[in-house]
């Protein structure tokens, strides 16, 4: 008996021996240049239609094609090309509840979708994680540099840490979609339109930590209506036509 281990070839690799079969190449050629039987061949261009059908849904790293018994998974995959065609952020914890969401739709008693199950789908079907690709900046690194070395060390001598205080301004948008998302290997990961609903939040506290100021946030209503009830608010509030600090 020969000890040659048996190979096992991938939805890819099938699809190029489905590919050269239908071009004339021979099934004994094909047979001698990978090293496996002649049923072998036969069989894959036996199973030539399922093989496509994977290849063309960009399923090609299994090297098994296995017939799914659930509905769900494949309104699973047709309702995460609509995402990504909406260029609409996914997650694993969106996947898994989406995937529970049809187990329900379709009545299916004797499943619950787990993390496990979503990574097997996600190597199945081709999916990786990836970032989108936004807005940018850069920040001036010499004049930073140069306050740190020149600057920095005069101004720490003359305070404790209790006296040293860090502020800064940041813009929350709270209507802002995820910047990563799971996609298709391959796919071109850019993202929409970004939503510019934004208010400003300007935060301090001292150096030691045994200080915090309290928020001071800008929004653009004077009076916004959430507040008409509220009779304190945990955090000083102020407006401006943008949200802007000025």
């Amino acid at each position: 008996m020969s000890s040659q281990r048996r190979k096992a070839f991938t939805i890819e690799e099938k699809g190029a021996i489905i590919c050269r079969l239908e071009n004339g190449e021979s099934n004994s050629s094909l047979a001698k240049e990978f090293g496996m039987g002649h049923s072998t061949i036969s069989m894959i261009f036996k199973n030539k239609n399922r093989i496509k059908q994977s290849f063309n849904s960009n399923v090609l790293k299994p090297k098994r094609l296995r017939k799914s018994r659930r509905e769900n998974v494949e309104a699973l995959i047709q309702w995460f090309k609509i995402m990504r065609n909406k260029r609409i952020p996914i997650s694993d914890p969106m996947l898994q509840e989406k995937a529970n969401v049809f187990t329900a739709r379709f009545g299916i008693l004797d499943f619950n979708c787990s993390a496990s199950w979503i990574s097997r789908f996600k190597v199945r079907h081709n999916i990786v994680a990836g970032k989108i690709i936004g807005e940018s900046s850069s920040v001036d690194q010499n004049s930073t540099t140069n306050w740190l070395t020149s600057v920095w060390p005069n101004l720490r001598r003359q305070f404790s840490d209790d006296e040293i205080f860090n502020a800064d301004e940041t813009g929350l948008f709270y209507k802002l979609m995820p910047d990563k998302t799971l996609k298709f290997k391959g796919e071109n990961c850019s993202g929409g339109k970004l939503s510019k609903y934004r208010i400003t939040v300007m935060v301090a506290v001292n150096m030691s930590g045994t200080e915090k100021k309290k928020l001071l946030i800008i929004g653009k209503s004077q009076k916004p209506r959430c507040f008409s009830s509220v009779k304190s608010l945990p955090v000083d509030y102020a407006n401006n036509r943008r949200a802007w600090m000025t």
